[in-house]
């Protein structure tokens, strides 16, 4: 039976098809009013710790007077993937602002297997102008210096970000695990079968076609991004963790399209070596066999690892 509608809150995660669903997805709802991104910006993530008042979220997000219900996406909910949700403080705070906001949310979380996930983040990174190799952005802390080595002081990828369990058993205990809706990634190999237990959840009813209208991303390869790597070093911008050697005017729009020509670079899609693969399924099955506890998903089945020797 279709549920009633309510205020739909998707936190992301990042890479997992955020941008689509906040482009083409919830802003095709007839029951419900889309919020722009920057306006849940301004609302739940612009304020400081201590600066932020439930009462001002509600009138910028224009709560008091709508005759539908909200829907909010914004992947920024769960953390940066960049910065570990600054050391994983954003993803708990922001369960304590949507609650006080909007206490009968239903919260929709998307995952992705974590080997997929970090591929795709890194692939990000590169994309977005960092230049350290694989092995130093997946492990920062390690490979800098002084002040640089604490996660409280310069926030860096951080490997607790992709534990799923935890930022989901903070929502269910917020809000109630009936009101919390995880779907993995995965699933949008099967967009009707999906589309269909999303409408189910929600109650909401999506246009016909609406699965057509996604793009297919394209990947750098791996000598597109060395090569990438290399170009990055000569603009400052615009992720936190990189070096440079200079920072020209103009720099950042040069980089991009230095990014876009080397699309065409030749050889498959960037991939993670073995070693890593094996070192991501030591890490994540414990949290990933949490995630099974507090969810019937076939997760090992979709990638996610399970025992930690996957990769062997």
């Amino acid at each position: 039976m279709q549920q009633r509608a309510r205020p739909i809150v998707h936190i992301g995660y990042h890479k997992t098809a955020t941008t689509w669903f906040q482009k083409a997805i919830w802003p095709s709802l007839e029951s419900h009013d889309w919020v722009p991104r920057k306006t849940t910006q301004e609302a739940l993530l612009d304020p400081p710790g201590m600066h932020f008042n439930p009462a001002e979220a509600r009138r910028v997000l224009g709560l008091d007077g709508r005759s539908r219900p909200v829907v909010l996406s914004e992947e920024n909910l769960s953390g940066y993937i960049h910065n570990g949700g600054l050391h994983g403080l954003v993803g708990p705070e922001m369960v304590r602002r949507i609650h006080a906001v909007l206490p009968d949310a239903r919260i929709v979380v998307f995952i992705r297997n974590q080997p997929d996930a970090i591929r795709a983040s890194y692939s990000q990174y590169v994309a977005g102008g960092g230049t350290y190799g694989l092995e130093k952005y997946l492990h920062t802390y390690d490979n800098v210096y002084g002040a640089l080595r604490a996660p409280f002081k310069a926030p860096a990828f951080e490997w607790e970000h992709f534990e799923y369990d935890r930022l989901i058993g903070l929502y269910d205990e917020a809000f109630g695990r009936e009101n919390v809706f995880v779907y993995p990634y995965e699933g949008l190999k099967q967009p009707e079968a999906l589309f269909e237990k999303l409408a189910t959840d929600l109650g909401v009813r999506f246009p016909e076609g609406i699965t057509a209208r996604r793009g297919a991303n394209v990947s750098h390869s791996e000598s597109g991004m060395n090569a990438l790597r290399f170009a990055n070093r000569f603009t400052r911008q615009s992720v936190a963790n990189k070096d440079w050697y200079v920072d020209p005017p103009g720099g950042h729009a040069l980089r991009n399209v230095v990014r876009f020509v080397l699309k065409a670079a030749p050889g498959g899609p960037f991939r993670l070596p073995k070693r890593v693969v094996a070192e991501i399924g030591r890490y994540y099955a414990p949290s990933n066999r949490r995630l099974a506890g507090l969810r019937e998903l076939p997760l090992a089945e979709l990638g996610y690892p399970m025992t930690g020797d996957e990769a062997a």
